[in-house]
């Protein structure tokens, strides 16, 4: 019942999501002002700003970023009514370089790569082909960060509000999942008897490993 209950939750929220982006998305010629304007503006923050008070062991820096970047839709908002665009261009931004920090920085010499801990946790023992294949999807999942960064600054500064907004917005879920379909059918081609991961012991396996490093550091 618990197990039920819990991927009920977990389709919920995906559905919650999706149906946010593409609010966010039909909603850019709406007026400033509208209970759904303010609403899609700082619904993004305030959850984040929640979530931040009740879990992060450090909750200054996180409290400083989030009125920086309240600012900053502000501000945004104020020359043209896109404050759900900008918000959710922030939020977009923000998930993104986190990632890309938080696997580049794995990278270091003498680290072990992040992709490579989370088979490890997994599987147990891996073969050296394994490790190899695991650093280089730890290496192409951080292109796949930058990529996400460096197009929706591009298409912000010279494509139409729309076009950009249908990156951040619309194609930001299926990318995610493309990119997963594509590591798996590189993993079966690298190494076809090589141990097999679903998304959900992906995300298990991340969740786990936020969790024990924020451990650690609290140690």
């Amino acid at each position: 019942m618990r197990r039920i209950a819990r991927r009920t939750w977990t389709v919920l929220l995906v559905l919650g999501c999706v149906a946010y982006q593409y609010l966010v998305h039909s909603s850019l010629d709406s007026e400033r002002g509208t209970p759904l304007h303010l609403a899609l503006t700082w619904l993004p923050l305030v959850a984040l700003a929640c979530w931040a008070m009740m879990r992060s062991r450090h909750k200054l820096p996180w409290l400083v970023a989030l009125c920086t970047a309240g600012a900053l839709v502000y501000a945004v908002d104020l020359r043209e009514p896109v404050g759900p665009a900008a918000s959710a261009g922030i939020s977009h931004a923000g998930a993104y370089l986190l990632l890309l920090w938080y696997f580049g920085a794995t990278l270091m010499h003498g680290r072990e790569p992040i992709i490579t801990r989370f088979a490890r946790r997994v599987h147990g023992t891996l073969s050296p082909a394994m490790e190899d294949l695991t650093r280089r999807l730890t290496i192409a999942w951080c292109a796949f960060f930058a990529a996400q960064i460096a197009i929706s600054g591009l298409l912000y500064a010279f494509a139409p509000l729309s076009v950009w907004s249908l990156f951040v917005n619309l194609l930001n879920l299926p990318l995610l999942v493309l990119m997963f379909v594509a590591q798996g059918i590189y993993k079966t081609l690298r190494c076809p008897d090589g141990p097999r991961v679903s998304v959900l012991q992906a995300v298990k396996a991340f969740t786990q490993d936020a969790s024990l490093s924020k451990g650690a550091e609290a140690r």
